[in-house]
């Protein structure tokens, strides 16, 4: 999950923030497209492998969100992240150490993970909206996506191993990219401009970090 923006953010606060955790989304969203990608490409005949499979992406995503949070210590994203961190490391450990699970908990299991993920990131957009920009609408995309996958694996408990396996495949792949959209977007926003002597030809453009300011229209 990308990390979450103070609710009133300014947008010189946003482009600060941007230029520190731009490379946080990209991270996760290349690994969630390297599973997404595992999970279409490798045969799953049973359960067990696509559980361990899943499992150690979600450790992996934890660990991720935990040195997060541990490098920003001390705010209330940091410590939001890092407890989040620890929730989805010891969830990551659960589905290695008990792959053996009926493929109904499984779903469940994704479904849960899948919809707080999805609704803490629908909320860094929101957050992310008031800061100015349009990366939020990457952070909103990647999170109704999230909601999506939860919904689909609620409602389809009767798939195949195969199937499921499939379907969870699609959407990682989709929200990953979502993800490093959205990272190298921060990044964009984020960057500082150089200072000129004049306006550039054409005027700033939308998006553009011009003197502390984001412009937005």
């Amino acid at each position: 999950m990308s990390s979450p923006f103070p609710p009133a953010a300014t947008p010189e606060a946003f482009a600060e923030l941007a230029r520190k955790v731009w490379y946080w989304p990209v991270i996760r969203g290349v690994l969630t497209v390297l599973f997404g990608i595992i999970a279409v490409v490798l045969p799953f005949d049973t359960t067990k492998t696509l559980v361990q499979v899943f499992g150690v992406f979600v450790l992996v995503d934890g660990v991720v969100s935990l040195v997060d949070g541990l490098r920003r210590r001390g705010s209330a994203a940091g410590s939001l992240n890092s407890g989040l961190g620890v929730v989805t490391i010891v969830f990551g450990i659960v589905l290695i150490l008990l792959p053996k699970l009926a493929i109904g908990v499984v779903l469940l299991l994704i479904a849960i993970w899948a919809l707080v993920i999805g609704v803490l990131q629908v909320v860094v957009a929101l957050n992310m909206r008031r800061g100015g920009g349009r990366s939020w609408v990457w952070s909103l995309i990647g999170g109704l996506l999230l909601v999506a996958l939860s919904i689909t694996c609620f409602v389809a408990p009767t798939e195949t191993v195969s199937v499921l396996a499939r379907i969870v495949g699609i959407f990682a792949i989709v929200i990953g990219i979502a993800f490093i959209v959205l990272g190298l977007r921060m990044r964009t926003l984020g960057a500082p401009v150089q200072a000129t002597t004049g306006p550039a030809v054409g005027g700033p453009r939308q998006g553009e970090v011009v003197e502390g300011e984001i412009v937005d229209e």
